[in-house]
């Protein structure tokens, strides 16, 4: 059936109801039910029946409710029904979730009696949003046990209070240590010198606990100092754990799930408190509570802080800014102070931008020109630096900007101003128009280690884009040189090869004409080198030119497949081999198509491919595909050579066509590089894959 969702009307119903759920569970049952509800599971012979039997089949029973003085001898046997029985304060619902169903009153009744409506449904959704909320109140639930020993002993009545009396404060210290089986507490020198003095016996009892595995044990933090050092090793070897924080406020407290004691007396010289706050309310001690996990998660190891005095260490003082207009204004703080250097990398060309957009240049040409200040920058490369930088420079004529390679993986800006100061910002969202919106997180420090590890990274950087520039300038100077040589190669290859072929003519001598052959053969090898060059240049510069005229395709291809099948022709007649059957063209219905394009380019395209088949295939057939298909609306040219040669070896597939990437012996490696550049060119794509069986595909498509 359906999943479905319904009312279920009448409390004879809703029993029943109840009841085949405990039946149909397969593995849990979990129960919320106000404090009314517990003497109708004790009660109700059918109810209390489906619990226990369900507990006789393995499934796990959980139940939350308020205990209180009324129904707690009902609790105490309920107990003995289910898996688990949690207190939680305040419970105002009903209802009851399995595996697979879900059952809740519809109206809820105020009295001990069972609604007469309930809702009940056996969609995933609903099922699954009802354990949800019930694993959410079991978290914030205590065991029964424990509420249960809380009645007897008079210790639940809610209380907030200040006690003044010695007698009093004695007897809320002495009562928070001994229900708590785990502390958490906050304090002064004088608070942890108090505790020795007075209260050390009760903290022994509560680290006994744990050590029998009942409890948390005792955490503590303090500003640890050079004159405090003995007292917290001798807390530190009883078991106490410690941590170290710099800025504390004037308040002392210790704060357990059972209760909250605190003071804001300066407690010096471990003398007693004149007054104390108690409470055992939630609000309170959820409060402090989460006071205290906040200062513990920021504070330093003990041990490490003893150590760093000890030895004089400079102490890593770190501030996490996280409000982004508090980290932006303490950066331009930093440059306004800056009376030496001032060194800053940016995570993006955009960083920049965002800060030149809120008025940084004024304040760098400030620092430069009036307070004397060296200012250095790096900026990741982009399609944007070149224009920033040219605009920076103008504003500030003496900053020195070098550019770094750009990389997915920086996501922080750094400044280090007169190497006294570091900030580190975090990049949240670099598509952001303002820093406040693109800034996360931001580290403030004035550690000479933190400073100078910082400091470290950026000359590192530094001296990376400074041999960038160099490569750069050497690769520009080796470009212009290889353009000048293809140049002038070809001036004397062409007299060469026509002296050469003019006395070839001429020449009747069978053994002078072979050697002439290998002339012409060598000269017209170097003709074909100095133009692979000079395209290579014309790519990278992107200045390749295209003579563009509207051919007929099917023609070009057909043409070219003739001339490579007469070759091989010749080839297996010299060497008496037919393992390489003529070439193929297979068009897919498409006679010709017309397209404008640079016939002599495309052809060069698609004989550097078929080289390459040809070369590799030994046997069988190399087939040439030449069809038009329609992609994202726009018609495309599509030209595919599969060959049946041993495939691409997958160490060059992902840089196929890159300048060089070849593992044989045979041409320079810049054919398939000069093909893709010419395919780009036409605004098209080339790409390679090996074949199912054996051999490689090579395409490309043409819009058209």
């Amino acid at each position: 059936m359906a999943p479905t969702t319904r009312i279920i009307f009448g409390k004879g119903s809703a029993i029943s109801t109840e009841v085949g759920i405990f039946h149909k569970a397969a593995t849990s049952i979990d129960t919320c039910m106000t404090h009314t509800r517990p003497s109708l599971a004790i009660s109700l012979k059918s109810i209390k029946g489906a619990f226990l039997a369900a507990k006789r089949r393995g499934i796990k029973l959980r139940y939350i409710t308020e205990i209180n003085h009324h129904n707690f001898e009902d609790c105490k046997e309920l107990l003995g029904i289910v898996h688990e029985l949690r207190h939680l304060d305040g419970v105002k619902t009903n209802f009851m979730i399995s595996d697979r169903e879900y059952l809740a009153p519809l109206i809820q009744e105020k009295s001990e009696a069972i609604a007469s409506e309930h809702i009940y449904s056996d969609m995933a959704q609903i099922v699954e949003h009802g354990q949800c909320i019930f694993d959410t109140l079991w978290s914030k639930s205590i065991p029964a046990e424990e509420r249960i020993k809380q009645l007897i002993n008079g210790e639940v009545a809610p209380e907030t209070k200040i006690v003044d009396s010695d007698d009093e404060i004695m007897k809320h210290i002495i009562h928070l240590s001994e229900v708590s089986s785990g502390l958490s507490v906050v304090s002064n020198q004088g608070g942890m010198q108090l505790t020795y003095n007075s209260f050390l016996e009760l903290c022994k009892k509560v680290l006994e606990k744990q050590k029998r595995g009942e409890g948390d044990g005792i955490r503590w933090i303090m500003r640890i100092e050079k004159d405090s050092i003995n007292l917290v090793k001798k807390f530190l070897k009883l078991g106490v754990k410690i941590r170290h924080v710099k800025n504390l406020a004037p308040i002392n407290f210790a704060v357990s799930k059972h209760g909250l004691i605190a003071t804001v007396e300066e407690m010096t010289g471990g003398g007693m408190i004149q007054n104390l706050l108690t409470s055992n309310e939630g609000s309170y001690i959820k409060h402090f509570t989460s006071m205290f996990e906040q200062l513990w998660k920021e504070g330093v190891d003990a041990r490490y802080r003893i150590k760093d005095i000890e030895e004089k260490v400079g102490i890593a003082e770190i501030e996490i800014i996280r409000n982004p207009i508090d980290s932006i204004a303490r950066g331009w703080d930093m440059v306004r102070s800056a009376r030496k250097e001032i060194n800053v990398l940016f995570s993006s060309s955009n960083a920049l931008k965002r800060q030149i957009a809120m008025g940084a240049l004024p304040l760098l040409r400030n620092a430069s020109e009036k307070q004397k200040v060296r200012i250095r920058m790096l900026l990741p490369s982009s399609d944007k630096s070149d224009q920033l930088i040219e605009e920076t420079k103008s504003n500030v004529p003496n900053i020195d900007i070098r550019t770094i390679s750009s990389s997915p993986e920086t996501r922080i800006s750094i400044l280090i101003t007169d190497n006294k100061q570091c900030l580190i910002l975090e990049l949240k969202d670099d598509k952001q128009n303002t820093s406040y919106d693109a800034v996360g997180l931001a580290t403030y420090s004035i550690s000479p280690t933190i400073i100078s590890s910082y400091l470290a990274v950026f000359e590192s950087f530094w001296r990376q884009a400074e041999l960038f520039e160099k490569m750069k300038e050497v690769e520009i100077l080796e470009k212009d040189f290889i353009n000048i040589a293809a140049h002038e190669l070809r001036n004397p290859i062409q007299p060469i090869i026509g002296f050469s072929e003019l006395l070839y003519s001429k020449i009747e001598n069978q053994e002078h004409r072979r050697l002439l052959e290998e002339v012409i053969l060598n000269a017209r090898r170097l003709e074909k080198l100095a133009r692979i060059m000079l395209d290579v240049t014309r790519i990278e510069n992107n200045s390749l030119i295209l003579t563009k005229e509207t051919v007929e395709t099917g023609k070009v291809v057909r043409d070219i497949i003739d001339s490579y099948n007469r070759k091989l022709g010749e080839k297996n007649a010299a060497n008496k081999s037919k393992n390489l059957e003529p070439l193929m063209i297979i068009q897919n219905g498409v006679n010709d198509v017309e397209a404008t394009l640079d016939k002599v380019r495309i052809t060069q395209v698609i004989c550097n491919i078929l080289d390459n088949a040809v070369s590799f295939s030994h046997e069988g057939k190399i087939r040439v595909v030449l069809k038009k298909e329609k992609r994202k609306g726009q018609n495309f040219l599509l030209i595919r050579v599969k060959d049946t040669g041993p495939g691409i070896d997958p160490e060059i597939l992902s840089k196929l066509f890159t300048k060089f990437a070849s593992k044989s012996d045979m041409g320079t490696g810049l054919g398939l590089f000069i093909s893709k550049g010419i395919v780009e060119a036409h605004g098209g794509k080339i790409w390679a894959e090996n074949n199912p069986n054996r051999g490689a595909t090579f395409s490309f498509a043409l819009p058209i």
